[in-house]
């Protein structure tokens, strides 16, 4: 057997100076870049301030640090996903770069990641989400980005102080700084600044829906994929949030008129007063808000319509969204009468109303059991209701495509009760299956829909159609055929696909994500 090559280094000069990478697995890695500068101290809560200017190489081997934030106990099949890499700080305002080569003349599309976790956890580097791979099949450059969370990014503080005005809206601002260091600098890379592709699953997505309608975002990027994130299609007002700006300062025990003493706390005392604001309060965990200058509207007004109705979308789902959330094994071993409850429950329904919802969701799959109809509601009401509407209002009047996928392969382990979960795309779209082989099994299968999902998302970074020889033509997304490709092993186009789940959401209302997320469905009651 032959030894692997040791990885090699490789410099780089950008505007701030000149780094060191490694050449590895046929690919370039430059790592813990910073695009900002540290977010602590008097920067906290404050719009990114720019990076200094270094001498000499900088190390650009390792991750850098993410967010402070809580962390999350994932199954064993998830192994692969959190991200764990890199110390917790607040010098989070860092990126990773993968590119082929060094070929300033390359000119490669850019491929450009957000990370899910919500508002409030993650980061964007780790075993699954290592670009070399997607660097070297798509001959692109691609980056993925740290930048504030939870407390430290999505904090209305600025109902309280003027000198905070920017405050709900950091953790946006940290992406659009990293959008304009990509401008400046991605060509030392072999990229092309006028070439960018959004793409980001869950929290990323719904991060992506916020950039679209963000002033200071316009030209930084060409086109955009949403992958499962649906939870900033309802606007968020900033009055909605000014409740929980107060509750954390008595929480703190600040007043207002001495709000810098919140940049003195440390890390940690900011995390537990959140927590405990959100938990006293019954709110909504962190996000973006419309704050009048920089988010001026939501996604799907007709001003935020018609901010991005020439860009180029894709929106992705998974089959079983929820499955990934109801992750406790007692939501496995519900009884029909139990489902009925929670249904019940979390829709205020009669029980004739309930019957007739759970019939509709078995009109598609008639063989589903009630543990799987409960699966299937939660799926429409926490993602793909939210997904399939955002596309009608967006499809209905624009001057550019969106297309919209299902990923439908059902994970193997743990006795198949995964079903195709939230965030089980995500290695497919970055070629990292075999890191992620605790969730997808062994087998030829992962690797086949891998190569297909990312020569899906190469065309479209280069032709803003998704189609490739790996899968069937791809038509666009309207309200009339609602096409849609099925992803799997055998890929297939499908008009208006699980059509009965779609129509019976409709008796779900305007219930949101966080209702439904802290609602009977999710309860451990029974």
């Amino acid at each position: 057997m032959m030894a692997m090559a040791a990885a090699e280094p490789v410099v780089v000069e950008i505007a701030n100076g000149k780094l060191g990478g490694l050449r590895d697995k046929g690919a370039l890695s430059f790592k813990g870049i910073p695009y900002a500068a540290d977010t602590g101290g008097a920067n906290r809560f404050m719009a990114p301030r720019p990076v200094a200017d270094w001498s000499g190489v900088r190390d650009a081997t390792r991750y850098g640090e993410r967010c402070p934030q809580a962390m999350v106990q994932l199954p064993d099949a998830w192994s692969w996903y959190p991200s764990t890499e890199g110390a917790l700080g607040e010098n989070c305002c860092v990126l990773n770069v993968f590119t082929p080569d060094l070929d300033t003349n390359a000119r490669r599309p850019v491929m450009f990641y957000i990370h899910g976790g919500g508002f409030s956890r993650n980061a964007g580097q780790g075993v699954a989400l290592d670009g070399t791979p997607l660097a070297k099949f798509g001959d692109a450059v691609v980056i993925t980005v740290n930048h504030r969370l939870n407390v430290f990014g999505y904090t209305n503080l600025g109902c309280l102080d003027p000198g905070f005005a920017d405050s709900a809206s950091v953790g946006q601002l940290d992406l659009i700084a990293a959008l304009n260091w990509v401008k400046t600098n991605v060509h030392a890379f072999g990229g092309d600044p006028g070439n960018v592709t959004l793409f980001g699953q869950s929290g990323g997505g719904s991060k992506i829906n916020t950039l679209l309608v963000m002033p200071a975002a316009k030209g930084l990027f060409h086109r955009a994929i949403n992958m499962s994130g649906s939870s900033s299609f309802k606007a968020r007002p900033a009055s909605r949030t000014e409740a929980v700006s107060h509750q954390l300062l008595r929480t703190l025990g600040i007043d207002k008129r001495n709000l810098r003493k919140i940049q003195e706390l440390t890390p940690d005392q900011l995390l537990a007063a959140h927590a405990a604001t959100l938990t006293a309060l019954k709110a909504e965990d962190s996000g973006p808000v419309i704050d009048g200058h920089n988010v001026p509207h939501g996604v799907l007004t007709p001003e935020g319509l018609a901010m991005y109705q020439h860009m180029p979308l894709i929106f992705g789902m998974t089959e079983s969204e929820a499955r990934w959330f109801m992750r406790d094994p007692r939501h496995f071993k519900l009884s029909e009468q139990q489902v009925k409850a929670r249904i019940q429950g979390q829709f205020d329904f009669d029980e004739a109303k309930t019957e007739a919802l759970m019939g509709a969701f078995r009109q598609d799959a008639p063989n589903r059991s009630a543990v799987d109809v409960l699966m299937a509601v939660a799926s429409e009401a926490l993602v793909r209701m939210h997904m399939l509407r955002g596309a009608d209002a967006i499809s209905a009047s624009r001057q550019a495509p969106l297309y919209v996928y299902n990923f439908a392969w059902k994970v193997p382990v743990d006795g198949g009760i995964w079903g195709s979960p939230h965030t089980a795309d995500i290695p497919f779209v970055f070629g990292t299956v075999d890191q992620a082989r605790a969730m997808t099994g062994e087998g030829p299968e992962p690797e086949q829909i891998s190569r297909a999902m990312m020569s899906a998302l190469m065309a479209f970074a280069r032709t803003d159609k998704p189609n490739n020889p790996l899968m069937p033509e791809w038509k666009p997304y309207d309200t009339v055929s609602r096409a849609t490709m099925v992803i799997n092993t055998n890929s297939v186009l499908v008009n208006d696909y699980l059509a009965n789940d779609r129509r019976a959401s409709a008796a779900f209302g305007d219930a949101s994500v966080f209702q439904v997320a802290q609602g009977p469905l999710f309860r451990y009651s029974d």
